[in-house]
Formats: C-alpha cells, sequence, structure tokens
C-alpha cells in the first residue's frame, strides 16, 4: 500500500510539473506571436512618421518615414529614421529593451526677401532656398505597454546627439503601433 501511494504521489507531481511548463511554453508562444507592427511613432532620434517594427526575438529595428513637400518641391521635410532594439525582458503585458535610434532630417523652405533696387526703383522679389540636414542618434532604454494584445503604446528614453553632435542632451521618443504575425 505504502509503495502505490508513493507511486501516486510522484505521479501527480509529475503531471503538475508537465502542467506548468505547458503553461510557460504557451506564454512564450504568446510573446513571440507577433513580430511585426505598423504605426506612428516620433521621436528627435528615432525619427517621425509612419512606422514599421520588426522584432521577432531578441534583435529587432524600426524604420520611420516621413516626406512633405510643398509648392513643388521648393520647400520639403524629411523624417527618415532606422533604429536598433534588443530585448532585455518580455513578459504577456510589456516588454523593456534597450535601443540606439539613428534619425537623418532633411529641410528645406524658401525664404522671401524683398530687396530695394535703386536703378529700377522697385522692390526685386527673391526667393532663395534655404537648406538643412541633420542627423540625430541616441540610446537608451524603452517600454511596450500592450493596451490589446495587438495594439501596444511604446515609450523610449535615453541621451541623444543633435544636429551632428552640435549637442548633447536627454531624448524621449514614443510609438503606437498594432502588431500583426
Amino acid at each position: 500500500m505504502k509503495k502505490i501511494l508513493i507511486f501516486v504521489f510522484f505521479g501527480i507531481l509529475s503531471l503538475t510539473i508537465t502542467a506548468q511548463e505547458q503553461q510557460k511554453v504557451e506564454k512564450i508562444i504568446h510573446l513571440k506571436k507577433y513580430k511585426h507592427s505598423i504605426g506612428i511613432g516620433a521621436g528627435a532620434t528615432t525619427g517621425l512618421g509612419i512606422s514599421y517594427r520588426y522584432f521577432p526575438k531578441k534583435l529587432g529595428f524600426q524604420f520611420n518615414f516621413v516626406p512633405f513637400y510643398e509648392d513643388y518641391g521648393s520647400e520639403s521635410f524629411v523624417s527618415t529614421g532606422l533604429t536598433l532594439l534588443y530585448n532585455l525582458k518580455e513578459t504577456e503585458q510589456s516588454a523593456f529593451y534597450a535601443y540606439f535610434g539613428n534619425h537623418y532630417l532633411h529641410n528645406t523652405y524658401g525664404n522671401n526677401v524683398n530687396l530695394f533696387n535703386n536703378n529700377s526703383r522697385y522692390y526685386d522679389y527673391d526667393k532663395p532656398n534655404l537648406q538643412y540636414d541633420f542627423y540625430n542618434s541616441g540610446i537608451g532604454m524603452g517600454l511596450e505597454f500592450s493596451t490589446k494584445k495587438q495594439v501596444t503604446l511604446n515609450i523610449m528614453l535615453g541621451y541623444a546627439q543633435y544636429n551632428t553632435f552640435e549637442r548633447l542632451f536627454f531624448t524621449a521618443e514614443a510609438a503606437l503601433y498594432y502588431r500583426f504575425n
């Protein structure tokens, strides 16, 4: 009788351990279920605009892009960002990760100049285009919160260089994503 009780006890114990391991495997599968995300993002070192994120396991990347122009291209604004992501810890409801962001910003705009011409006694209107190109980069940590299973809010904080190393300061980035597989 004693042998039967010991056998039943170990049988129940092994079933419990197997069930717990199965639940852990299901949670890991759930966490890595969504690799692709699309949404909107804004940040000084990650870029602005439409955002695509590919984050399959530990390493991932994020691409942000927005073009804007008017007056047949004489005035334009283009923001392009590429960010490297590294997953540090992940749960069902959130993820904690490190990032390295790179942002290229191009800005062209017209500068209305009214010059008085002494010969013609009229004002000459000149509109030379001014162009600025900047490169920002930064490193930091990010948190991803799942509002639903497929909708996430990302907040990133870090330290950055601005305007091609003209200045160093803190940075904050944010994005809202819809995840899919």
